[in-house]
């Protein structure tokens, strides 16, 4: 009976992943398109530093809600909801002629966006057997796939359409795959009974380990976020590099975690102690800073590839540390991720607007040994973080 099952759990977890996907490629092509935008929108590095952190306000204050959203009415149609806003706001995107009114749609994107990641995570943890490292390495590893096709595919699609054209297009995926998501992953299983305790809620958001958590996951994600948003308008505006070579650079970042992300959930679930990985990543994105500030192609390579190492098992293990760690009924599972996740992406907001404005007024160098300084400052939390912590 076992084996007669599997195959009808694979085409859900193929759909969640292809949604993921789709995710990814809206969430990063407009760090990739921007160079192209910028004559339109009449806006430089500081227009995209005001995009970069509309969206993650959007995409960061929305985790909580996400997460109450997914525990009254399931994850399955949450996912399909936030895939639907966020889709429908990159066409939106697709035909906007200002920078104020793609900042707003930018907002809303993230705020779709937020209502994706913590209930897919917990779905396709559900689907694999309940392998927290493998649920959220899978999913990880999905995003770094569509990373791929955002960062470098997107940028050969625009140089030949338009970046127009080419957001219509992401933008029409992205409802596609949440109809095939609708259609076939298994409906959610609630009780109509389960109500949200505002005393249970405030426990979980009080939780010393799960503020840890996130603060560590922010130490890294802050590196990609930096070089995910600015290395390809960094360099073809700076080092006179074509959209080809840029994104193709910059896709390093997207890239290797999409081995090191399964690499880290699985070693994760073998050792239980997140935080010697955390550790270890958040490391490696403070080099992959320092090695982007060095102003040539080679040290910008250098950086993008250390980043991508690193950046893999941090967000993977933060975020399968805390489904874990959490001590919650089911039902608060996404809210728990969705609460580190939280943490991370809200504390991504003001970075872009540092890194740009350090970057208008001291040059990039100075913008990328201000990033590796955050990025350092935000692990020291996970040095208090109990290495051994019990899990359910």
């Amino acid at each position: 009976m076992r084996l007669s099952a599997q195959p009808v759990r694979r085409l859900p977890v193929a759909s969640l992943v292809a949604a993921r996907i789709a995710y990814a490629i809206n969430w990063l092509n407009i760090g990739a398109l921007f160079y192209l935008m910028s004559p339109d929108l009449r806006a430089g590095v500081s227009g995209l530093g005001t995009l970069t952190a509309s969206f993650y306000l959007g995409v960061g204050l929305m985790q909580i809600p996400g997460g109450i959203l997914a525990a009254h009415y399931g994850p399955k149609r949450t996912v399909t909801t936030g895939m639907l806003i966020s889709s429908l706001a990159v066409l939106g995107t697709s035909i906007s002629t200002t920078l104020p009114e793609v900042a707003i749609l930018r907002f809303v994107v993230g705020s779709g966006m937020a209502l994706v990641f913590a209930p897919m995570v917990v779905l396709v943890t559900r689907l694999v057997g309940n392998q927290s490292g493998v649920g959220a390495g899978l999913v990880n590893s999905a995003f770094d796939v569509g990373g791929l096709l955002g960062l470098f595919g997107w940028i050969l699609i625009a140089t030949n359409t338009g970046w127009r054209p080419s957001l219509a297009m992401s933008g029409s995926l992205g409802v596609v795959c949440a109809l095939v998501v609708f259609v076939l992953v298994p409906r959610d299983e609630t009780d109509n009974r389960f109500r949200i305790s505002v005393v249970r809620l405030t426990q979980v958001l009080r939780k010393r380990t799960l503020v840890q958590l996130g603060l560590g996951a922010l130490g890294a994600n802050l590196g990609s976020v930096l070089i995910s948003s600015f290395m390809v308008f960094y360099l073809q505006s700076q080092l006179q590099q074509t959209g080809a070579i840029a994104g193709l650079v910059t896709s390093l970042e997207v890239v290797l975690p999409i081995a090191t992300s399964v690499w880290g959930g699985r070693f994760d679930d073998r050792t239980r102690k997140p935080k010697r990985i955390l550790v270890a990543s958040g490391l490696g994105v403070v080099v992959a800073l320092v090695a982007c500030s060095i102003s040539t192609l080679l040290g910008a390579s250098i950086g993008a590839f250390i980043g991508g190492v690193a950046v893999g098992p941090a967000s993977t293990v933060a975020f399968a540390a805390a489904r874990d760690l959490g001590g919650v009924e089911k039902e608060y599972e996404s809210l728990v991720i969705g609460w580190v996740n939280s943490i991370s992406l809200t504390g991504s907001v003001w970075p872009p607007i540092v890194f740009s404005y350090l970057a208008d007024l001291y040059g990039y160098s100075a913008a990328w040994l201000g990033g590796s300084a955050l990025s350092l400052l935000f692990l020291i939390p996970l040095l208090f973080l109990a290495n051994g912590a019990k899990r359910d």
